[in-house]
């Protein structure tokens, strides 16, 4: 048995202020084996039936919370210790701790010795290179073939039948501008591990036509500190992360569903946009990574006056770039304004 990994390149800067290159190797993860596989492998070793291994894993993970949330930790011979780590406010006297100053941070493990053993005596395999221009050919065929149906669809609704292509004019009042601000959540899966972070006042303009064909231009932004006991692991360049921002600039193109009359809309989106995370490490030293995304989002929008709309929106979509990829999701309420 071994573990796969793929190579990283980052950037950071020395003591001196150069700006290095280096190749690092990071985990490559194929797969999760969920409870009802490893209910039928242990099936297969062993007399029980594969439901009654099952009901007893989810047994075990009921168990295992109410044991935390009672308090206590959680000892699996061959596996671990499960406990959870708490933290507060840092004070001066210690009489002003009290119970509504501290706080769960995470869920805290410590391998089995035994397994600690095995795992560092495990073997790694390099991740297999893909054909040079696999992906980047496959994205763009996709991109291409979106945006045509798009420019077609666009296309058949501007001209009319009476029209010759060569007469046609876009009018001014069949063109919408919207400015709009959302706040939300967006919940992030990568290999840093699966956190969600708040959104406010994410910025956008919106351009439409004939309040059926929509190109969005939008900014997404967010940063964090991590001080005290509470940090982000890079386990890649094994320092801990004490502030992360992440920037993000997207672009929008967005088909209403309902009546161009109507005062509501209904879109569905395709998003391509381009980020950059910066990560500051606890030696001071910072990193840049650069990302490309592919996505979609579904929202809708009701406009109380002919200026004023509010609404609400979900999306989905993967993040690439240095040899790994982000799966996001998000969830926003917004404010627009017409004009």
């Amino acid at each position: 048995m071994s573990k796969m990994f793929s190579v990283w390149k980052k950037k950071f800067k020395n003591e001196k202020g150069e700006t290095i290159e280096k190749y690092f190797a990071c985990p490559k993860t194929l797969r999760t084996v969920n409870t009802e596989e490893l209910s039928e492998r242990i099936s297969g070793s062993c007399s029980l039936t594969q439901a009654d291994v099952l009901g007893c894993l989810k047994a075990l993970s009921i168990e295992i919370k109410l044991s935390l949330l009672e308090g206590s930790n959680v000892k699996l011979d061959g596996i671990g210790t499960f406990g959870i780590g708490v933290t507060s406010e840092g004070v001066d006297d210690p009489k002003k701790i009290n119970p509504k100053k501290v706080k769960a941070t995470k869920i805290t493990y410590r391998a089995d010795r035994k397994l600690t053993r095995d795992v560092k005596d495990m073997k790694f395999t390099a991740e297999p290179k893909a054909p040079k221009g696999l992906v980047v050919k496959s994205s763009k065929k996709v991109i291409s073939v979106l945006v045509l149906i798009f420019l077609l669809s666009f296309s058949q609704s501007g001209f009319s039948q009476s029209e010759s292509s060569s007469s046609c004019k876009f009018k001014k009042e069949d063109l919408s501008h919207t400015i709009q601000t959302q706040v939300g959540y967006r919940w992030i899966d990568g290999f840093l591990g699966f956190y969600n972070f708040k959104t406010n006042l994410i910025p956008s303009y919106e351009i439409g036509y004939k309040n059926k064909y929509f190109a969005k231009l939008r900014y997404i932004t967010f940063s964090e500190k991590y001080t005290g006991n509470i940090y982000l692991a890079d386990y890649d360049y094994m320092l801990p992360i004490s502030d992360q921002r992440f920037n993000l600039f997207s672009f929008v193109l967005g088909y209403n569903f309902l009546n161009a009359q109507s005062n509501h809309l209904l879109k569905l989106g395709l998003e391509l946009g381009y980020g950059f995370d910066r990560l500051k490490y606890e030696d001071k030293h910072i990193d840049y990574y650069n990302y490309f995304g592919i996505g979609g989002e579904l929202s809708y929008k009701y406009f109380i006056t002919d200026n004023i709309g509010i609404g609400g929106e979900i999306n989905y979509g993967r993040v690439y770039g240095n040899d790994t990829y982000l799966t996001n999701y998000g969830i926003n309420l917004t404010l627009s304004f017409k004009f």
